[in-house]
């Protein structure tokens, strides 16, 4: 260690830091006591680094190398200039520091990502018998946050909780938000009720965690009860507020809350513009987002990769192309989720060459790597357009270990074409990665089903209760009179639910007067065709479609949400539907956008 006794370890300190000239110099300068008085009042006034570095090594040649007081400054400077793995050496040799010390420790370690480090002062200060009070607990918890790791923040809760600090606004903030972050919602919210004082940070963490787990109606009333207490509010919640009326698919909330940015003067953020635009795209509005897009100053390659990916979902993958070259000849350069949007755009719209031309313009043009994400889409795209085996190889000639997810791909892809030998053996590998995954055993269910192989079938719905796996149910989303309904499959909870079935009893003998037949392979059951048709007829997105031919005018557009991937069989039935009644339907499923107007979906079958 640097400051361990004796010349030789002086000398290596030195040598670090000074010509060998100066490290001469200071080994063989005498200390005296006008000497350790002007350090000690120089370290006081020390603003430059390089005098900070001077002036330690003359006080480890006066003999102050073991001075607790001169090492504290010591360490504190280092700190204010982040030296911390300097100031975590000089702090090593300090005997008995105080609380104050290892709090600013704790704190820097934490504002600088350093959470591990964070997490193991906080150990080491609990061990030297010192207690931790209100002003380390925000940062140990923020460390806890950034590292995800709930059971050490559960524990840290516990703790403080014994210290007398479980009142205090901070900590509570902080404790919200480690929650959060860890997927705890509704231990974010319980410590948040308990809250005495709630402050704009509170409010957002709270507002920010449902938003980023996936509450997003909760996002959305929360917002409205911060609005309602007096709080202001900041960027963070309006975004996460915009967030979540994307997520959603709620037009006109989406609508209020870009008055509430004009109103407040957040459209002149960069950042909140994008998300303005963002959630236009996500609620099917994509003329009005590139509107927003053209009227953006400043655009950064956030908002530039925002508008590609968003004519991405919509399956314009010709338009988020054109778009990549603007940015370019506009002098912004694209970074890796850049060409992930651009890429995923060219897999939605069938565009195999011009996939491949970027993803290597990427590698050799722009000398990015490609990260998983990049090179999932250029499985997606290679696995969509047939070639598995093209597909399959990339995988394995990946530079990184493939996930579950980059499988997962090829996976889909072989549903599309049937091919149940690669299917069976991507699984096994899948299963292996992320057994727990219900989607991909799902996945492979639906492939068994459409080969009618039940007794495979049959083995993957064993499997999964074997494994705890449950499948996601699916739903779908309407927005009506400033409200958002959600429907399930065969859900009767709703109060019109008689109107509901009624309408699509109608639909269906029109459709079948038209010429439509279900494709009962979607239906993971070995039952009577009837009784598939009838599994087929009452899915979720029917639903909401029928409640909303039952509550708009004739000629509007209905817009639907949907949180799993459209099946191929409702996809055949929304074309009838939208043909029989007149009507642009726009559904958006958990991968892209399906527009439906007369008898036609935007997506041409390919998706």
């Amino acid at each position: 260690m640097i400051l361990t006794e004796g010349r030789n370890s002086l000398s290596n300190f030195y040598s670090l830091h000074f010509t060998p000239q100066k490290t001469l110099a200071l080994i063989q300068s005498k200390p005296v006591n006008k000497t350790i008085l002007a350090i000690s009042s120089y370290l006081q006034r020390c603003k430059c680094l390089k005098t900070l570095k001077k002036s330690h090594a003359k006080i480890l040649t006066c003999g102050l190398q073991n001075d607790t007081k001169t090492l504290t400054q010591i360490t504190i400077l280092y700190v204010s200039f982040n030296k911390l793995d300097v100031a975590a050496l000089v702090f090593k040799f300090i005997t008995n520091p105080c609380s104050y010390l290892w709090n600013i420790l704790i704190r820097e370690n934490a504002t600088h990502g350093n959470f591990t480090q964070a997490l193991a002062l906080y150990t080491k200060m609990m061990q030297n018998g010192l207690k931790p009070d209100k002003f380390a607990f925000p940062f140990v918890l923020k460390s806890c946050a950034g590292l995800s790791n709930l059971l050490v923040g559960k524990s840290i809760h516990q703790h403080l909780v014994c210290c007398g600090c479980g009142h205090d606004p901070y900590v509570s903030a902080a404790l919200v938000n480690m929650y959060t972050k860890c997927g705890k919602v509704e231990d974010a919210r319980l410590a948040f009720d308990k809250m005495s004082v709630r402050d704009l940070v509170s409010w957002t963490s709270m507002i920010s965690g449902y938003a980023h787990n996936g509450y997003n109606s909760e996002t959305l009333e929360f917002f409205c009860l911060m609005r309602h207490s007096g709080v202001r509010a900041n960027r963070v919640s309006v975004l996460s507020a915009l967030l979540a009326c994307g997520n959603l698919g709620a037009l006109r909330k989406g609508e209020w809350f870009h008055n509430y940015v004009i109103q407040t003067g957040f459209d002149f953020d960069v950042l909140v513009a994008t998300a303005v635009m963002d959630m236009y795209a996500k609620c099917g509005h994509l003329d009005l987002a590139r509107k927003l897009f053209d009227e953006t100053e400043g655009k950064d390659v956030v908002c530039w990769s925002a508008m590609i990916g968003s004519y991405g979902i919509h399956g314009l993958g010709r338009q988020a192309i054109g778009l990549f070259d603007n940015m370019v000849n506009e002098g912004v350069r694209p970074n890796y989720v850049t060409f992930t949007c651009v890429l995923s755009a060219c897999s939605h719209s069938g565009l195999l060459e011009e996939g491949k031309r970027f993803f290597e313009l990427m590698r050799n043009g722009f000398g990015i790597a490609p990260k998983l994400n990049n090179y999932s889409c250029m499985v997606d795209l290679l696995g969509r357009a047939g070639q598995l085996g093209e597909a399959e190889k990339l995988i394995e000639s990946m530079p990184v270990e493939p996930d579950a997810s980059i499988w997962g791909s090829l996976l889909g892809a072989c549903r599309i074409y049937g091919n149940l030998d690669l299917a069976e053996r991507i699984a096994d590998l899948i299963f292996q990665l992320d057994p727990f995954h219900a989607g991909y055993q799902v996945l492979l269910s639906n492939i068994y089903a459409a080969k009618s192989r039940w007794k495979e079938v049959e083995k993957v719905r064993s499997m999964m209760a074997r494994r705890g796996a449950t499948k996601v149910q699916g739903f779908s989303l309407i927005e009506f009179n400033n409200m958002v309904y959600k429907f399930g499959v065969g859900d009767r909870s709703h109060p019109e639910s008689d109107e509901i079935y009624s309408v699509l009893e109608e639909l269906a003998a029109s459709m079948k007067r038209l010429g439509y037949t279900p494709i009962t392979d979607f239906v993971l059951h070995d039952i009577e065709e009837e009784a598939k048709e009838e599994a087929l007829s009452y899915h979720s997105e029917r639903l909401a479609i029928a409640f909303g031919l039952i509550k708009t005018a004739p000629g509007t557009a209905i817009r639907i949400t949907k949180n799993l991937r459209i099946c191929g069989d409702c996809h055949n039935a929304i074309k009838f539907i939208s043909k029989i009644v007149n009507r642009v339907i726009i559904i958006r499923d958990m991968h892209r956008f399906h527009h439906f107007e007369t008898g036609v979906c935007s997506c041409g079958d390919y998706w």
